[in-house]
């Protein structure tokens, strides 16, 4: 069940504290529960069977949970029972769970309790006739009883094990406690905002869908409209290794791109509510903060616990951080339905999301290793904002420096846009060369395929090296020397994909043969200068030597 229940702990600042001299702990125990718990004196119109029955009748209602206390005060009439049978109150009970709200779908169940305090120690007939104040576990009445010795501190006894508003640790703590009503301090009224970051975010999700769906690198995915996994690596999806290899850049890019259209438009309808509601509560130097630690945290988990072949992208961990932060904040809000209403919309989406016992709808796998890290931290900057932030202050502390790291998160993400486009360009570029499962295994066969290599992949160094071993084969020199020099134009795609592989210095060794054989040795010497040096063995390049190249170390 998802009705919010009221903190126990202190308010993040002291908060003043009135004692009080009550010659009944049932008085007591009724003011503090006003004071505190956002409790109301006396019954709803659909229960005021409940007056009768008791001393004192308190109700708590939200919107969405919805809970009568009736308290018998048998210190002051020891001979005092509560009046009501089962029958009575589960048919208030029903009778009132048009207080309650609705929780996918679900009502919620309406909650009755049953306190008696004092009469000195719990007997066997008070215990015999409180443990009927039960119903079966899913019922949409929630009866629970109560027994308080006053004259043993500590003493309290319940009827079962479920959990109530008024909980049998909250009793023992007031029995135990000098008498005081802590009186919080009203809540200031944020300032009215105007969403700004909320659109501007959907519309950088949006715009970063349809760079997916316009410039996509290779085949699509599986899913409607879905890009491929080498598209979503091209544009800043997070990869273990990429980003451990320096790539930085894709833990701000992959919250930006999505596995399909569904992917989109859930994440893109929950941030909408989510983010306006953070950003009108918060203002936006905190929610830019929040987003960014969401982004972050995710992608860190991520890499983290996935294995180093998994590419993760989407908005989910920056959606479970802003819940996560969201349902830390509503503890500054006093109890009451503005308070459950932001704790039911955090826990109703966070609850689901971070349980690992789904697949997305187009079957690839949910990383919740991303929900759970953006989760963490998101909710570890709320707790440390709800606590420093004063009750009294309307906005939050610190948004000058918060706004800050803002704009430079704002320009860190304008380079990662740089990086990803870069990225992205060479992986197009790659799509150009001959795939490894298509590459001669021989020269000879490379010769026999280079007319089809060439027509092909027009910009791989290689079909074009293949090429000029067949004009030099034809002696068709000037031919060959045109091919070389074609491929050695391709400077980037050479530093980019080959470097360490041999072959830039093979086609500088080709085209120094080819100047020799034409005549222009000292062009060639030229030409192959910088790889006149010795290898490992201490030994110049064997052809360079042959061909009277290199013919001694630099």
């Amino acid at each position: 069940m998802l009705t919010p229940q009221p903190s126990e702990s202190l308010p993040s600042e002291p908060a003043p504290v009135v004692p009080v001299e009550e010659a009944s702990f049932a008085r007591y125990l009724a003011r503090r529960l006003v004071a505190e718990q956002g409790f109301q004196e006396g019954p709803v119109p659909e229960a005021e069977e409940l007056a009768a029955a008791s001393d004192v009748v308190l109700t708590y209602s939200d919107g969405m949970s919805a809970v009568m206390v009736c308290i018998v005060d048998r210190e002051r009439e020891p001979s005092r029972r509560f009046g009501l049978d089962v029958a009575a109150l589960e048919r208030i009970g029903k009778a009132c769970l048009k207080y309650t709200g609705t929780v996918s779908g679900t009502k919620l169940p309406v909650g009755l309790q049953v306190i008696e305090v004092g009469g000195g120690p719990l007997t066997d007939e008070d215990r015999k006739r409180l443990e009927q104040y039960r119903l079966g576990l899913f019922h949409k009445v929630h009866l629970h009883a109560m027994h308080v010795d006053t004259a043993a501190p500590g003493s309290v006894w319940t009827s079962t094990w479920r959990r109530s508003k008024v909980s049998a640790r909250y009793l023992r703590r007031l029995l135990v406690e000098p008498r005081q009503v802590v009186v919080e301090e009203a809540l200031a009224e944020p300032p009215e905002r105007t969403s700004v970051l909320t659109p501007a975010l959907l519309a950088v999700l949006v715009l970063g869908f349809a760079a997916e769906q316009f410039f996509g690198v290779g085949a699509k995915g599986d899913g409607l409209l879905a890009p491929g996994v080498r598209t979503l690596v091209a544009m800043g999806g997070v990869n273990s290794g990429l980003v451990e290899a320096g790539q930085w850049w894709r833990l701000l890019m992959a919250p930006l791109l999505h596995g399909d259209i569904f992917h989109l438009a859930l994440n893109g309808f929950c941030l909408w509510f989510v983010t306006a509601t953070v950003e009108g509560l918060v203002g936006r130097a905190w929610t830019g903060l929040l987003l960014l630690v969401g982004a972050l945290g995710g992608g860190a988990l991520s890499m983290v616990i996935n294995a180093d072949t998994v590419v993760s992208v989407g908005a989910s961990g920056v959606l479970m951080g802003l819940l996560a932060a969201l349902l830390a904040l509503s503890r500054r809000i006093p109890v009451g339905p503005e308070r459950a209403q932001l704790q039911v919309l955090s826990l109703q989406l966070l609850i689901p999301s971070l349980i690992p016992l789904g697949v997305s709808r187009t079957g690839g796998e949910v990383d919740f290793a991303a929900h759970v890290g953006g989760a963490l931290a998101g909710g570890a900057v709320g707790m440390v904002l709800a606590r420093v932030w004063a009750r009294k202050e309307p906005v939050p502390p610190a948004t000058l420096p918060v706004g800050a790291v803002g704009m430079l998160a704002a320009v860190a993400l304008v380079v990662s846009v740089g990086f990803a486009f870069q990225y992205w360009k060479d992986s197009v570029l790659e799509l150009e060369l001959i795939p490894e499962e298509s590459l001669p295994k021989t020269n000879g066969q490379g010769m026999a395929q280079a007319k089809e290599l060439l027509e092909r992949y027009p910009k791989d160094p290689r079909s074009h090296l293949f090429q000029a071993m067949v004009l030099m084969d034809a002696n068709d020199l000037p031919g060959a020397e045109r091919e070389l020099r074609t491929a050695l134009s391709e400077q980037h795609i050479l530093e980019h994909f080959f470097t360490g592989t041999g072959l830039p210095r093979m086609l500088h060794e080709e085209l120094g043969h080819v100047l020799v054989e034409q005549g222009r040795k000292d062009e060639a010497r030229e030409l192959v200068k910088p790889f006149c040096v010795p290898g490992k063995d201490g030994q110049l390049p064997a052809t360079l030597v042959e061909l009277e190249l290199c013919t001694a170390a630099p």
